[in-house]
């Protein structure tokens, strides 16, 4: 039934997007050089009157773990790209060097590693009941078509495949978090 198949694939759609999201929420938080390299890439300079990528407008580079280089192509720029930085947030200050930025990442100690497992912990729980709603709302929207019963619960079945699906995707990834934080 085509209904059914609707709902199958609006379910799925919602489902994905919140695992996206969780993902993006979670791959900011600062584990070293290379995912702070990535995030900058990904901010936007205000610069030339509009609003610009960090990788469009400058060379990032990392040194090592703790040390990134931003060399903008233009050096005017570097004023705009170091206040962008600062009002990110991040947790560390860049340093101007005249013609580049040099970024210099402390180190997480133990208890911010904990304190870093505990906020992706509750984010990922909140995806977690993000897919439980989606899953109710789609076994409502099943209840309110009329079809037969039987139809009606292996729909439902379904829904529950597809939830016990992006449930284990999300504990799956907290996993891999988890032993990505604790190995630094």
């Amino acid at each position: 039934m085509e209904e059914l198949k609707n709902i199958f694939s609006s379910c799925k759609e919602k489902m994905e997007k919140t695992l996206k999201k969780l993902k993006k929420e979670i791959h900011h938080l600062r584990l070293g050089g290379k995912y702070i390299a990535d995030f900058l890439s990904k901010m936007n300079v205000k610069c030339y009157g509009s609003t610009i990528s960090m990788m469009e407008v400058a060379n990032i580079t990392v040194i090592d773990n703790m040390n990134i280089n931003i060399q903008p192509w233009d050096h005017s720029i570097i004023p705009q790209i170091d206040k962008t930085i600062i009002d990110a947030n991040l947790g560390f200050m860049p340093t101007n060097k005249g013609d580049y930025i040099h970024i210099r990442i402390p180190i997480i100690t133990e208890e911010e590693r904990k304190n870093l497992m505990k906020k992706i912990k509750v984010e990922t729980e909140h995806a977690k009941v993000l897919i439980r709603n989606i899953r109710k709302k789609s076994n409502q929207n099943i209840k309110k078509l009329t079809v037969s019963e039987d139809l009606s619960k292996s729909g439902e079945n379904y829904i529950q495949k597809i939830t016990s699906e992006y449930i284990k995707k999300i504990d799956d990834f907290f996993i891999i978090k988890e032993k990505e934080i604790l190995k630094i």
